[in-house]
């Protein structure tokens, strides 16, 4: 199932609803993980209460009103909204002309109750979108279920499958400060980075990303973390988010390289993520690891999408050492995804300064993970090759075209 991006600003929001069943909707929409930026506020009543609450106008920058009453009436609320105010209308009223009336008089959205936190995040997350007139893009991190899973080498190979999708263009993120494990692999040495973003808050933009970035391929751009084994400043998790935020707005989706182990970033990314991917080996390690990240995931993502698992060096003789069926019983609706070994593979690519998707884009390996990454953006993965440096060429410090 295709999945919109999911998106939402620091911004003001307000909604109000009149039935009781659609209130306490609204109100539990507050704790959604995608609005913990924004300024949410729920209120019981219609439309006399909306403009009761803003008599000298001031309105948030999104209304969210429940109304069942003809559309002219919404001429009141106009009347008191500021020009960047938006609204969406929530009604038992299945009707498509009221619908087009809303929209010719500048509405954003109609929606027919009952309403879903996801159907409701969703319609938010487009409102925003239009009203800024900018692209947002859909984000996939991979979170390794304990050490050595391979989770920094699915991210990098999905990146580098995501970047053939025609007419796309993805930017691949490296959060692991200390190895720097994307610049090794795509023979890259960069001379500003993650950390020189994260050091100086107010240099993130997109402007100053787009020009650190390096462009693999006409649709791939890295954000490398220069390695480094001493921060040297306190790391804080809203910093990360924000290069998120802008790197979205510069391409179509963007892929997560996470550090192993867990933190408090790990948590932030695992709640606020489209596309959640855990990496895991078919062991026993990997299987409770997987558990526990599940009913974190739970408590943490609710109204978003399941995650996924990616199991990782898989084998047929891997069904003898932990069966494939347990793992999609934890999933509670999430796919599993298996990863073969790459085998010989793995050391020609790495010679070259590739990932295997760049070497052998159709590798067996590879194939139940690009028809995964076919299904969340809805269009075929279209190989394609380049030509990269050889590995003494990189780790002599020359850098990758």
């Amino acid at each position: 199932m295709i999945q919109d991006s999911l998106f939402i600003p620091r911004s003001t929001i307000a909604a109000f609803a009149k039935s009781e069943g659609v209130y306490e909707v609204l109100k539990a929409l507050k704790s959604h993980p995608l609005l913990t930026r924004a300024q949410y506020e729920a209120y019981h009543g219609g439309i006399d209460d909306l403009v009761n609450h803003y008599p000298t106008g001031g309105t948030p920058q999104l209304l969210l009103l429940e109304h069942d009453g003809p559309i002219p009436d919404l001429d009141r609320v106009a009347e008191i909204s500021a020009p960047h105010t938006q609204l969406i209308v929530l009604s038992g009223n299945n009707d498509i002309g009221r619908y087009r009336q809303l929209l010719d008089r500048g509405g954003s959205d109609y929606l027919f109750t009952p309403v879903s936190p996801e159907l409701l995040v969703a319609s938010i997350s487009r409102s925003f979108a239009r009203a800024e007139n900018r692209k947002t893009a859909s984000m996939f991190a991979f979170f390794g279920c304990g050490g050595g899973t391979g989770a920094s080498t699915v991210a990098q190979n999905a990146a580098v499958l995501l970047s053939q999708v025609p007419d796309k263009k993805v930017m691949l993120m490296d959060f692991d400060l200390h190895t720097g494990s994307v610049a090794m692999t795509f023979g890259i040495t960069p001379v500003r980075g993650v950390h020189d973003l994260l050091r100086d808050p107010k240099s993130i933009s997109a402007q100053e990303i787009a020009r650190i970035a390096h462009e693999r391929n006409a649709g791939l751009q890295v954000l490398c973390s220069v390695p480094s084994l001493e921060p040297g400043f306190a790391l804080k998790v809203d910093h990360f988010v924000d290069i998120l935020d802008q790197a979205r707005m510069l391409v179509d989706y963007v892929v997560i390289d996470l550090p192993g182990g867990w933190s408090t970033l790990h948590s932030r990314l695992l709640a606020m993520t489209e596309h959640v991917g855990l990496v895991g080996l078919p062991d026993l390690r990997s299987f409770h690891l997987l558990h526990r990240i599940q009913q974190l995931s739970a408590k943490l993502r609710e109204g978003m999408p399941p995650v996924d698992l990616v199991l990782n060096r898989w084998t047929p003789a891997s069904e003898g050492v932990i069966s494939s069926s347990l793992y999609t019983d934890l999933l509670r609706g999430g796919r599993m995804v298996q990863v073969g070994e790459f085998g010989p593979l793995a050391i020609e690519s790495d010679a070259a300064a590739r990932t295997l998707a760049e070497t052998a884009p159709t590798a067996s390996a590879l194939q139940d993970f690009t028809r995964y990454l076919e299904s969340k953006t809805g269009t075929p993965i279209v190989p394609r090759t380049r030509q990269t440096k050889p590995l003494l060429s990189r780790l002599f410090g020359k850098k990758a075209s």
